[in-house]
């Protein structure tokens, strides 16, 4: 099956290779050598200064800790699809109180939304924001939004698991307090890394919360980081090695902008792809995702329709999610995908809906 999925996503091969290895003690330094490399390449990924833990987790692990580390009541979440969705759920899981700011399914978070928000609730404490929502193929201008929230000194937490690796984020630059992703997308590497950069200031906040667990808590990790020993607990040994290779891949090729434009062309191809088809993308133009394309289902046909006739000719395509499953499909360009899956697929596509 090839797989043109949202995640977990096709794995490149050297990752899969490097996975296969024997393993060793985590407090190893084989494997200390590993874990901090792969944190540096991180670092360089994102352009932060901050400390980066990988947690044995997938991203949502760390959108819980986020809210349990720094946000003691009340917080703002923006919502423009299901995984806006999930961090509200998450907070409110938790015992806070939040503000939701919901956009109609297809439009991005604009500025003025998060400023009247704050405005609404100027003792919330932080704002969430999700950077690529999956579930409509749309991806917020990022930079734009954090400005705001850096105008009212407003921590802030940055869902980043289907663009980080895929697209530019200048974590320290626009102010990002937690920006976090999982392993399983862009990267190519199997689910099980939560990835993270935590600010000196969300550091700070941890420091202070009660009824914060352990697993998660920041400054455990923090201690752990410090003192050279990695991660608190047993960790992933085979899929931090897997990142490692994977971040190593990318550099030898050309590094992050070089990654970025591969992930740039093969989403233009696809969308041009189904332009000729005579199909469209749902999100508003100008905001759609450079690693999903969210696709509107032809007349005569329903989202879950395409998706199985596709993956019945050998491509696995992602269905429409949330709200929007029964109209839509979605094909992701993250991973490991050479260029003629692309072609093959488009004309499986093309054979479906004609």
């Amino acid at each position: 099956m090839k797989l043109f999925t949202v995640g977990p996503v096709a794995c490149f091969p050297e990752v899969l290779e490097a996975m296969g290895m024997q393993m060793m003690s985590h407090r190893s330094k084989d494997y200390l050598k590993i874990h901090f490399e792969t944190v540096e390449q991180l670092q360089g990924f994102i352009e932060t200064k901050n400390p980066v833990f990988l947690f044995s987790s997938t991203g949502t692990g760390f959108m819980e800790a986020s809210v349990l580390n720094c946000v003691k009541e009340k917080m703002i979440v923006c919502v423009n699809g299901s995984f806006g969705k999930r961090f509200a759920e998450v907070a409110r899981a938790n015992g806070r109180e939040v503000k939701v700011i919901e956009t109609k399914l297809g439009e991005p978070v604009q500025p003025e939304i998060i400023e009247k928000a704050l405005e609404e609730m100027p003792d919330a404490e932080a704002v969430a924001i999700t950077h690529n929502e999956t579930s409509v193929g749309l991806i917020n201008d990022l930079p734009k939004l954090t400005e705001v929230c850096s105008k009212h000194d407003k921590m802030v937490f940055v869902d980043a698991v289907s663009s980080m690796g895929g697209t530019e984020l200048k974590a320290d630059e626009w102010g990002i307090d937690i920006c976090f992703s999982s392993s399983q997308k862009c990267f190519g590497v199997p689910p099980g890394i939560g990835i993270g950069s935590v600010s000196q200031r969300a550091l700070d906040v941890s420091s202070t919360m009660k009824n914060k667990g352990w697993y998660f808590d920041l400054k455990v990790w923090e201690k752990n980081h410090t003192e050279g020993k990695g991660t608190p607990m047993t960790t992933i040994i085979s899929q931090v090695a897997g990142m490692n290779v994977a971040l190593k891949m990318i550099e030898e090729k050309g590094g992050k902008q070089w990654y970025f434009d591969l992930f740039k062309h093969r989403n233009l191809k696809i969308r041009k792809g189904i332009e000729k088809l005579g199909l469209s993308t749902y999100p508003r133009k100008g905001y759609e995702s450079p690693t999903v394309s969210c696709i509107s289902a032809p007349e005569g046909m329903s989202g879950p329709d395409v998706y199985n006739a596709v993956r019945k000719n050998g491509f696995e395509l992602a269905q429409g999610y949330g709200a929007l499953k029964e109209t839509t499909f979605r094909i992701g360009n993250m991973g490991w995908i050479p260029d003629e899956y692309i072609d093959e697929m488009l004309e499986t596509l093309g054979k479906v809906v004609s």
